[in-house]
């Protein structure tokens, strides 16, 4: 949460802040990034899908790919790609299009380069180049859905949690019945 707060003090409600201060575009994004990873990190780790140390290797940006950290959840759950660790993650976030942001900064293609970017820590080792950080609009909305999504992790444990110890094959959970109808089905498959 304290990463999204920070993200949120950076750039506010004053969505001019940033377009009037494009040097502190790849902090604030990196800030929002860097609470989704810990948030689907914590996910993971509590609803014992997997153990830390599994995901600090190459293969998983050295700990910070979140689309590699996601991919192993629904992995091992045996579950369709990436709708089921959004779901999870932003079971009561009341804001509007939150799961499509999440599931955006999880995987969709317009992201690759930032999700590289910030995987890599282009930005600690200060070798960001012009917008190789790109922002999603609205700017509130998109701090608001990142900090639903730290608040609602609790919910996203247990989930991750029951699912794991699910004996059924079934690809169809409880979840979904609780779902608006049709709130993921139209974003991209990555």
């Amino acid at each position: 949460m304290a990463y999204a707060l920070s993200a949120e003090r950076i750039a506010g409600h004053d969505v001019d802040f940033l377009q009037a201060n494009p040097a502190c575009i790849p902090i604030f994004v990196s800030l929002l990034f860097q609470s989704l990873e810990i948030s689907i990190k914590h996910a993971g780790i509590e609803s014992g899908i997997f153990k830390l140390e599994e995901v600090k290797k190459r293969k998983f940006g050295n700990g910070h790919g979140i689309k590699e950290i996601g991919a192993l959840i629904v992995e091992r759950l045996g579950l369709d790609p990436f709708r089921p660790i959004v779901g999870a993650l932003t079971y009561h976030n009341k804001g509007p299009n939150s799961a499509k942001i999440v599931r955006k900064m999880i995987c969709a293609p317009e992201l690759e380069k930032t999700r590289q970017s910030y995987a890599k820590r282009n930005l600690g080792y200060a070798y960001v180049e012009d917008k190789e950080f790109a922002t999603m609009q609205p700017i509130p909305q998109w701090i608001d859905a990142v900090k639903e999504t730290a608040a609602n992790l609790p919910s996203a444990i247990l989930i991750l949690s029951q699912w794991k110890a699910s004996a059924s094959k079934s690809k169809h959970y409880a979840i979904w019945d609780q779902m608006t109808v049709g709130e993921l089905d139209d974003e991209v498959d990555a």
